[in-house]
């Protein structure tokens, strides 16, 4: 007879991991915070899907003391109090186990371990497979034939061998082996000085503890004091270690048998917690019940159903291709956007495929989409990259449900896409064309999808947009945001829409040139490092590389992670001077990563259609509203070292071109100035001077003429600094300075720039009060971690507050200059190519050259009227990197 099985969850574990792993942001409309319970939802669905057990139990750490406290006070006491925000969602946590069914156990006295280790053995004894899903490696003590520890997370299951092969040690020895190493986690102290290779080899040798202890006459020098001293303390560690498995239980292994799950009620509780994704999906199944949705099936029938179409229409078109730019036009989904209790009407108009109706079906959408009959689109900028592809134009676009949706709250939904909208406005769930085309070696291409099943799918993603429009329309009426949808985001949709079509003409010669370099470089850094190190070794590898560092090398161990020593950027120049390795681990790390995510990164990213590179301008990507690239990222481009600028020489204009560069000098510092009303700062900017080197002449008490470079540099840091909320600590690190010299620096900053430290106290205090900021053109943003219980996040959400009225301003004064360039730009050959922060890249024949520089510099210059002046310079050269 087969075993059945039994699978044992430490919920408390999965409590704690899905805590940490989903952003404390996540929270109910009503400000509920529910990250740990949408984690723990998703972790649990992921290990109940479609392999429902015989048996199984969630089992939680009971509230209270242990017989292990008992017997050593100090047991997990280094450990940090619960979080608030975790403790609230204990209930809701518990909730969801009960809403599915399934049992949930606590026993007062016992820790979860405990619990799990008595309900394994019991499922043992009556001849079970037992898996206990935990991270926990105390579980490792349990793992035999029938047993195993499952790490959903690293996705491993361990058995016996498994387990051997992690530790070196076989289960039956593994709480020796902790009873020796101790156990950092739990604060057992095992004994000091014996670490996991030395406990290993002891233990091959005497067998077990007991073992040991009773041979270290055979040990030598500090070992054998060691072990001698704190014999106790490793008996004791073994007893604390031990998962007790002979709980007292008032239920048996027959309780915990599953059940079949109520799916209504795990969707009412998931509605009540705002998990739209996570609905069972009878929702949509209703909709297309419901609803009026298919697919148009001939010319006549297509052009009497559009004739008919009246008021806004929603239009989402479907294409296949290698990118927008270059994409083949399927077909397009319409839909009459629904009065208050109608039902959506939408159709699939197929123009290639099955049941494609070619260029007649083009006609039709074009006489549509050209006309100035209003209509709602779904992220316009990619939708009129798409019909251009096809020859058509559209116009008469009012609304857009991406863009509106980001402008009611750019931080709920990002990146804002159309199921994300749907689990937010429409409370459900929408199947993206991802689940339709499948995954893997079948997925298919949507030119195999038949036409009734590709219809009926087009139908739903328009009939979504149609009916989330008329809410996200009030919504933004209630924010007053109506114009700056009409006036900037959709006009601006268009502008990007153009530069994306546009791209930007990139040398492959060139980059291969550069990767070439990079690449010899970078190998023979490695070599030498190979030879420093004593071994060959993966230098990208953490793990392996702080071996080699702490623990071959002996260099001090600054910082720590979880998972082990920390090798991160600022560790290794920290290091620098006591080791030449690190150094060069750092140079290497730069090289790589001019290799892996730029030259190689761009050079694939050349389409071959045109030899130029189409990046994506993403409006609703970045919450303080900053255009953002994509597919490549060219806005990360290095230019902080001299290799990096190199990279900026493959940007090249057409043939007989020039490339322009046009790049606000402070625009950042120039809107402190203008919104907090400083006069030093605004004097600064007025009388033209430079005001890193007054920042420093201030802050060193001397003549401006007197300011050095290094201490300019402090000055601009520290100008900086106050734009992205550093405090004491973060300063100190960027200027390697103890954190009391880098708090006197703050300090003399906030004395002579007084206006700016009552600006800041200002805008957190109303931060606070109204949960959001605002732009200088009144774009909002909601701070949700300024009401959080966790002092991490509500700091984060203060820098948040100052940054964005900042920041944000930055981006809309950008957006707006774009629009007036692009107005001016109708008529010349010149071409806006990119946006690049404060900076914007064009290119033009030589005889527009001038004109273009004295458009570009006056529009960026006078954009808006601030207190203190806009200075941009424009240059022009034979590449990026001579434009600038």
């Amino acid at each position: 007879m087969a075993r059945e099985r039994v699978v044992l969850i430490d919920g408390t574990a999965l409590i704690f991991r899905a805590f940490f792993a989903i952003p404390g942001t996540f929270r109910t409309t009503t400000g509920i915070p529910t990250n740990a319970t949408y984690g723990f939802a998703l972790m649990f669905r992921k290990l109940l899907e479609g392999k429902t057990p015989a048996f199984g139990a969630v089992v939680f750490d009971a509230p209270g003391r242990t017989f292990r406290d008992e017997r050593y006070p100090q047991y997990k006491a280094q450990r940090p109090r619960m979080q608030p925000d975790m403790r609230t969602q204990i209930p809701w946590i518990h909730r969801v186990v009960e809403a599915h069914d399934y049992p949930l156990v606590e026993v007062s006295g016992y820790e979860a371990d405990d619990v799990i280790g008595t309900l394994a053995v019991q499922a043992l004894e009556a001849g079970h497979e037992v898996h206990i899903v935990s991270s926990d490696k105390d579980f490792a003590q349990l793992v035999g034939p029938h047993v195993r520890m499952v790490d959903t997370v690293k996705d491993v299951s361990y058995d016996p061998e498994l387990v051997r092969k992690k530790w070196g040690v076989p289960p039956a020895k593994f709480v020796d082996y902790l009873a020796l190493i101790g156990d950092k986690v739990d604060n057992i102290p095992g004994v000091p000085g014996i670490g996991p290779k030395t406990a290993k080899t002891l233990l091959e040798k005497y067998g077990d503890l007991d073992g040991v202890l009773a041979h270290t006459d055979e040990l030598k020098g500090k070992q054998k004091e060691r072990l001698v001293e704190h014999a106790d303390d490793a008996r004791m560690s073994r007893e604390l270690a031990t998962i007790d498995t002979a709980v007292p239980l008032d239920f048996g292994l027959d309780d915990l048998r599953s059940t079949p799950v109520d799916v209504g009620r795990v969707d009412e509780l998931y509605r009540e917690l705002e998990f739209f994704s996570l609905l069972s999906g009878d929702d949509a199944a209703e909709l297309a019940k419901e609803g009026d949705l298919g697919a148009l099936r001939s010319l006549a029938d297509a052009e009497r159903w559009l004739g008919d179409l009246a008021g806004e229409v929603a239009v989402f078109p479907i294409a296949a291709g290698p990118s927008v730019v270059h994409a083949d036009l399927m077909g397009c989904a319409l839909a009459a956007v629904p009065a208050e209790g109608e039902t959506v009407v939408a159709r699939y108009l197929p123009i290639a495929g099955e049941g494609g109706l070619g260029e007649g079906a083009v006609d039709l959408l074009r006489d549509l989409l050209e006309s100035e009959r209003p209509k709602v689109t779904h992220d316009l900028r990619e939708v009129d990259c798409v019909f251009r592809s096809a020859g058509i134009a559209i116009r008469g676009v009012v609304g857009d449900t991406r863009l509106a949706s980001f402008l009611v709250d750019p931080t709920r939904d990002i990146p804002h896409r159309l199921d994300q909208i749907t689990r937010t406005w429409l409370h459900r769930t929408l199947i993206g064309t991802d689940d339709l085309l499948g995954s893997g070696k079948k997925r298919r291409a949507l030119s195999d999808v038949p036409l009734a099943e590709l219809g009926e799918h087009a139908a739903h993603l328009v009939a979504a947009a149609a009916e989330a429009w008329p809410l996200l329309r009030d919504a933004l009426a209630e924010e007053d945001h109506t114009e700056t949808l009409e006036d900037v985001s959709l006009p601006l949709a268009y502008v990007l829409a153009r530069m994306q079509r546009v791209g930007v003409r990139v040398d492959p010669d060139l980059l291969t040139g550069l990767e070439e370099d990079f690449v010899a470089r970078r190998d023979e850094l490695e070599r030498e490092i190979h030879q420093l190190a004593g071994r060959e070794f993966n230098i990208g590898s953490s793990k392996q590389l702080g071996e080699v560092l702490f623990d071959e090398l002996g260099l001090p161990v600054l910082k720590k992670t979880k998972t082990g020593y920390s090798t991160a950027a600022d560790v290794l120049e920290r290091l620098a001077p006591k080791h030449p390795i690190a150094e060069m681990i750092l140079r290497w790390r730069a090289l790589a990563k001019l290799v892996n995510t730029y030259t190689r990164v761009l050079r694939e990213a050349i389409a071959p259609e045109d030899g130029r590179v189409h990046a994506t301008f993403q409006q609703t990507a970045g919450a303080s509203g900053r255009l953002i690239t994509t597919d490549p990222d060219i806005q990360r481009t290095p230019i902080r070292t001299e290799d990096g600028k190199r990279i900026r020489e493959a940007f090249v204009p057409r043939d007989g071109w020039v490339m322009v560069s046009a790049d606000w000098s402070q625009i950042e510092l120039r809107l402190l100035a203008h919104i907090t009303g400083d006069e030093r700062l605004r004097d600064s900017f007025a009388n033209d001077e430079d005001v890193h080197r007054r920042t420093a002449a201030e802050i060193f008490d001397i003549e401006p003429g007197a300011v050095d470079s290094v201490q300019r540099n402090v000055g601009k840091t520290v100008n900086f600094a106050t734009i992205y909320g550093q405090g004491a600590t973060a300063l100190g690190q960027s200027l390697d300075l103890p954190r009391k010299e880098a708090k006197a620096i703050i300090d003399r900053y906030f004395e002579v720039y007084a206006g700016v430290r009552e600006w800041l106290d200002e805008t957190v205090a109303q931060a606070h009060q109204d949960g959001f900021v605002e732009t200088m053109l009144g774009r909002r943003r909601y701070i949700p971690e300024l009401s959080s219980n966790n002092f991490t996040d509500r700091a984060y959400g203060e820098r948040i507050a100052t940054n964005t009225p900042i920041q944000g301003s930055a981006a809309d004064l950008c957006k707006l200059a774009m629009l007036a360039i692009a107005a001016d730009l109708e008529g010349m050959e010149a071409e806006m190519l990119l946006q690049i922060h404060d900076e914007l890249i064009f290119e033009c024949p030589p005889a527009e050259l001038e004109a273009l520089k004295a458009l570009v510099k006056r529009h960026m210059e006078t954009v808006v009227e601030l207190d203190v002046p806009l200075k941009v310079d424009v240059g022009a050269g034979a590449s990026w990197a001579a434009a600038k």
